[in-house]
């Protein structure tokens, strides 16, 4: 089986959907050489592609445009899209797209209405036309199953697994005079799920109260530097948070290594990889308990509630001050990174796409172009009222964390 992979969307700034493709594709040669990856690349994924290993890139085509790759669909026999749209659509080859969130279905307010257009338009019918679809974790397939009615039998759940993390190397614009103190480690750009508001003031209530710790974050700001300092200096934290911007994957392993602990309090995760390499790197965890952080991290993670300041604030106070539960936090997280192999990623990976192969057929070909096309150009952009309800019941059910799971209020 060859297995096309559609690479328009590989950028630096798409996060952990980029960590996530450049891992299947380092270690997909190695693994499943019977099944090569033909790359449908672009001038602008060279910069992300240059790091591969030649084997990886083989099998390389490069495209000016994604219809291109109609004309090399003789060379494939799977059509593979690993951030979440499916396109060009429909093919007239099995197809299958990796799924990811569709956060715009329980935070509209995040979106603007063309954002919100943009998503109705390719993520449900780009789910719809697929013959078989990858989600990152079962809260990713209950989102897709329950608000946009696709079969669970036609999703596959495939967890990520953490790229690996090269040698440390402490961050160039490091002062190690002024940061003496123990530092909290947050990886993220500064979207707004990620909550970077109710952390600084949760973090100025927590030193309030006697904490001696500070926040280091980094990651994109994504144009808004202004508003970041802005909002450090309003609460009197320049002395406390660092923002190191973009750094290396070298500069993140030492960042984790020497992390008093990962301290993530998004809102809303399909996946979150960051998790996986605080596990692996021996760094305890702090995370909100909501979405699909309580299914990747299970024991191995101090959990609260994001959305309260009060309750981030007395978190950074427990995973700073309580030494005995990092302790166990580490080891749970050792124990718990056992689960997520390259050997299981592409093992679902395969199922998938032999699944898309079983699964597609002329009638649901001429279905696609026929009916589900033409269907597809009726733009909206408002939720309905039962995805409305749907998606506040989801994130009710994922509130809810064993009583044995570490927790505070």
């Amino acid at each position: 089986m060859r297995i096309g992979i559609g690479l328009n969307l590989l950028a630096p700034d798409n996060g952990g959907v980029t960590n996530y493709t450049l891992t299947l594709l380092r270690n997909w040669a190695a693994h499943a050489p019977e099944h090569p990856m033909v790359l449908f690349s672009f001038a602008h994924n060279e910069p992300l592609l240059s790091t591969l290993p030649p084997e990886a890139r083989r099998h390389e085509i490069r495209l000016q445009t994604q219809e291109e790759a109609l004309l090399h669909f003789d060379k494939i026999d799977v059509y593979f899209c690993p951030f979440g749209t499916l396109w060009p659509r429909p093919v007239r080859k099995p197809a299958v797209l990796t799924f990811h969130d569709m956060q715009e279905r329980f935070y509209p307010e995040f979106f603007t209405d063309k954002e919100m257009e943009e998503r109705f338009f390719h993520y449900d019918w780009s789910l719809r036309m697929a013959d078989a679809v990858i989600t990152i974790s079962d809260f990713t397939r209950e989102m897709v199953s329950r608000l946009v009615g696709i079969r669970r039998s036609a999703c596959h759940v495939v967890h990520h697994v953490p790229d690996e993390l090269p040698e440390p190397v402490r961050p160039e614009v490091w002062d190690p005079e002024a940061r003496r103190r123990p530092f909290l480690f947050y990886p993220a750009n500064l979207w707004r799920h990620k909550n970077h508001g109710r952390l600084l003031r949760a973090l100025a209530l927590a030193i309030s109260q006697g904490l001696e710790v500070d926040l280091v974050c980094t990651g994109s700001l994504l144009g808004r530097d202004s508003d970041w300092d802005r909002s450090v200096r309003a609460l009197g934290l320049e002395h406390r948070v660092h923002h190191l911007g973009k750094v290396s994957r070298a500069e993140i392993s030492w960042l984790f290594r020497n992390a008093q602990s990962l301290f993530f309090p998004s809102l809303f995760e399909g996946f979150g990889i960051p998790l996986l390499e605080a596990m692996q790197s021996g760094c305890p965890i702090a995370c909100g308990r909501n979405t699909s952080q309580p299914e990747v991290a299970q024991e191995s993670a101090l959990y609260f509630d994001a959305h309260r300041v009060e309750s981030i604030a007395a978190a950074l106070l427990r995973i700073s001050c309580d030494e005995p539960l990092r302790e166990r936090l580490v080891v749970a997280g050792l124990e718990r990174i056992q689960a997520f192999t390259i050997e299981n990623q592409i093992k679902g990976h395969l199922d998938a796409f032999a699944a898309a192969c079983h699964r597609h057929t002329r009638s649901r070909q001429w279905w696609n172009e026929k009916v589900r096309l033409p269907h597809s150009h009726r733009m909206r952009r408002l939720l309905t009222d039962r995805e409305k309800q749907t998606a506040a019941a989801l994130l009710r059910e994922r509130t809810q964390v064993p009583v044995h799971f570490e927790s505070v209020p």
